[in-house]
């Protein structure tokens, strides 16, 4: 639990908001302890331990390995991201399955176990969206439901129960996502998440690049681009097609995903 008296501040205007002040709601979790973050817009749920993967999730997993792969991967990307005020950061793959989700996840969780900063997730897959069934959020709607329906954000946002964290899901599967992806609206949201609270880093899980144009087109809006490539799977010829679509993009590095253990 972070012990900051900034993200104490914050709370009080629901830190991990997007806009609006607080209010009271009858369905509110009890107060919060001194160390925690008191969202009382934003709903909260408890992660189920029975989540897809479960076992790979920060949260959730015993595996100190895993936490300290992706603890090295966050102090990687603060120390090239920090001082410069570049908080929004897509993860995306090279082709489907690669492990993009659950690195999107797990770079999120990390970073809102670390001292300084909060973390917003937000599922960008609007034809495929995953987060919400990793970690068994109970909503439906999401960002796309904010894009067409114009549904305010905070009715949108969950915490999964880790603290400094919150998430927006994607909502329901659109087949026809590439235009609204690159609106004006979700341009200006991006620059909203971005500059409304400058310690909240925005990690957008985005689909795969080869084969669909989504990704390519919403990386205009943000700061960086992670990579993420699965070790043994993904060929030199798809690697190499990747990096030319990304040629003059803010390129933050490459995950190596799956690599066998030795």
């Amino acid at each position: 639990m972070s012990k900051i008296t900034k993200a104490l501040d914050k709370a009080k205007q629901e830190l991990h908001g997007t806009g609006g002040s607080p209010q009271g709601d009858r369905n509110a979790p009890p107060p919060c302890e001194q160390a925690d973050v008191c969202y009382t817009q934003t709903q909260v749920v408890e992660q189920a331990s029975g989540a897809s993967d479960a076992g790979q999730i920060l949260s959730v997993a015993e595996d100190m390995g895993l936490t300290d792969c992706y603890a090295l991967l966050r102090t990687q990307v603060l120390q090239r991201t920090r001082e410069k005020g570049q908080n929004t950061i897509m993860v995306t793959s090279v082709n489907k399955g690669e492990g993009k989700t659950l690195t999107a996840i797990n770079l999120a969780m990390s970073m809102a176990k670390e001292m300084v900063q909060s973390a917003l997730l937000v599922d960008t897959n609007l034809r495929d969206p995953k987060v919400e069934a990793y970690l068994s959020l109970p909503s439906s709607r999401g960002l796309g439901d904010y894009l067409l329906d114009d549904i305010p954000l905070p009715e949108l946002l969950i915490n999964p129960g880790l603290n400094k964290l919150v998430v927006l899901p994607a909502g329901r599967p659109i087949a026809v996502s590439t235009e609204i992806l690159g609106s004006p609206r979700m341009r200006h949201l991006v620059k909203e998440m971005k500059s409304r609270y400058p310690e909240r880093y925005v990690i957008f899980d985005c689909p795969h690049l080869l084969g669909m144009p989504d990704a390519l087109i919403f990386s205009s809006f943000v700061d960086h681009i992670l990579l993420v490539i699965e070790a043994g799977k993904t060929t030199r010829g798809d690697i190499q097609k990747t990096l030319d679509l990304l040629e003059g993009k803010s390129l933050l590095g490459i995950v190596f995903n799956k690599v066998a253990k030795h």
